[in-house]
């Protein structure tokens, strides 16, 4: 019990002597308090083990190198192996490669990494998880959106319906990255320009277009003749029972003592109320096909399903069926422009072009934004019936611009969908500027204006530059920590590995996690 319990908790047998030790602690236990209350509290502190609770990487087995370097061995390189692709226990390979001796050269670790990779059958989560830390895409649901501008997005506004969208839009932009990783071809330019949209049936709506005035005008219209369309076979028998009633209530109001006339009257009017309120259902079912606001996108594609969880809230648990079907022509470019990225990069009530421009910034371009200075009210003013470039004027002031030049430009091209991510083409009526300009980004071939979104993300993704600033990014998730200038020949391999490769991911960890960096700790600790 014991040492299956340790192994459960820290995903590696006992040693001897933690065996004993805790065989001791059980023992003591139960003779001072009994024996169920005693196993209890004896095994507990198995939980408090220090590799129940932490990472060890102690390197405290192996001959220091010429540089005082030892390089991880055995558990506890076999575990840090395990720990970067997965977060159950090391698979029955792995774990008889290390009881066999075979987890202490970097050929071992190589072997071992390129099995995993390539073995499908073998869940590897964090590589998703590093993606979903990278571009951000799964905060769409925790933001809470005022529902009276939801519903000036043209998208649904009730209830749980919004949120529920955009945990499901999660998991489906989940799926869509499992597909490009799956491919493993280009994979960052891939994320960024794919056509591929993984979608639920119900979000055609949030991937589809707003309408112009003049569109909505004629939308009603048409929302107003299906809606009498579907009514008009028994618009004419309302008014021939309408007719009746009246008369009826006029024979009935001077004759209040005939109880046959008054029944007559009560049926008759029972009978108008139902077909009032079955011409209303059919009215209602008939004009709900029709959106007054949203031209809805035109999905077509293959079924397939993505991994669900049982939501926070509500009853049941999520839908895995998904379609994987193309986006709009001239709409959409990439994952920064699929509603799981945009909403959540927006606030309650509009648009967060900042937010939108420092991501841009920082994990695109690989800058840095300062935070906002004590002394400075970071607030937009509150004019509702403006746009927000208009209201964004207030960060063009001197003082301000120094830093807001460097991230507004690069969020204000995002301005072509609102903040519930549908594509538009005008806002209060005016048609959109969605321009932009990439400033000061270290590679002067990509500095210059943009149109709008598709624009700067296709020449992003061209660029080598940020190409390299993504594969700094996967450093720092692997090796839990930033780089450092001793770190630049391990960052050039890892760059050198996935362009040599095709823009393969496993490339890039698998180059990343046999470098130094990974396998090495100083012997001094």
């Amino acid at each position: 019990t014991i040492d299956y319990l340790f192994e459960a908790l820290t995903f590696r047998p006992p040693t001897e002597d933690e065996s004993m030790e805790y065989s001791e602690i059980v023992r003591n236990s139960i003779d001072k308090i009994g024996r169920e209350d005693g196993a209890f509290m004896g095994l507990s502190s198995i939980f408090l083990d220090r590799d129940a609770l932490f990472r060890a990487e102690l390197a405290k087995e192996g001959e220091p190198d010429e540089y005082g370097r030892v390089m991880l061995q055995d558990w506890e390189l076999g575990l840090a192996l395990n720990h970067a692709l997965r977060y159950i226990r090391p698979d029955e390979t792995l774990r008889k490669a290390i009881t066999e001796g075979k987890m202490k050269t970097k050929e071992d670790v190589r072997r071992e990494v390129s099995r995993m990779l390539e073995d499908d059958s073998i869940r590897k989560p964090r590589i998703l998880r590093f993606f979903r830390d990278f571009f951000d895409y799964d905060l769409a649901g925790y933001i809470c959106k005022d529902e009276k501008a939801l519903a000036g997005t043209g998208s649904s506004s009730r209830g749980s319906a919004y949120f529920r969208a955009m945990f499901d839009a999660t998991a489906s932009t989940d799926r869509l990255i499992e597909l490009i990783l799956a491919e493993d071809e280009e994979v960052l330019k891939e994320l960024l320009t794919t056509q591929k949209v993984v979608h639920t049936r119900n979000d055609r709506v949030l991937f589809g277009r707003r309408y112009s005035k003049e569109e909505r005008v004629i939308a009603q219209q048409e929302k107003k003749r299906a809606e009498e369309l579907a009514t008009a076979e028994i618009a004419e028998e309302r008014k021939i029972l309408t007719k009746e009633v009246n008369q009826l209530e006029a024979e009935a109001k001077p004759n209040q003592s005939d109880k046959s006339l008054q029944k007559t009257l009560a049926k008759k009017q029972k009978e108008l109320k139902a077909l009032i309120k079955r011409m209303a259902d059919m009215k209602r079912k008939a004009g709900s096909v029709i959106n007054t606001n949203v031209k809805e996108a035109d999905f077509s594609g293959k079924q397939i399903f993505a991994r669900v969880s049982r939501r926070s809230f509500g009853q049941g648990s999520m839908k895995p069926e998904r379609t994987l079907s193309t986006v709009p022509e001239n709409q959409r470019l990439g994952i920064l422009t699929h509603p799981s990225w945009l909403v959540s990069h927006s606030d309650a009530m509009d648009n967060h072009a900042i937010h939108r421009g420092i991501w841009v910034r920082e994990r695109l371009l690989g800058g840095g934004i300062p935070d906002v200075p004590i002394t400075v009210d970071a607030q937009l003013p509150d004019e509702p019936n403006v746009s927000l470039r208009e209201r964004m004027r207030v960060t063009r002031e001197k003082y301000c611009w120094s830093c807001h030049e460097k991230m507004d430009p690069l969020g204000l091209p995002f301005e072509t969908y609102n903040h519930a991510g549908i594509y538009r083409t005008t806002e209060f009526d005016e048609p959109v500027d969605s321009s932009g300009e990439i400033v000061d980004s270290g590679d002067p071939s990509l500095d210059g204006p943009v149109a709008d979104a598709m624009e700067m993300i296709e020449k992003l993704a061209d660029s080598e530059r940020v190409e390299q600033v993504f594969v700094r990014h996967a450093f720092r998730f692997w090796l839990g920590r930033n780089e450092t200038l001793h770190d630049r020949p391990v960052l050039q391999a890892a760059h050198k590995a996935y362009r040599e490769s095709g823009g393969s991911m496993k490339a890039l960890i698998l180059s990343l996690l046999t470098s130094d960096a990974f396998l090495y700790r100083r012997a001094d600790g």
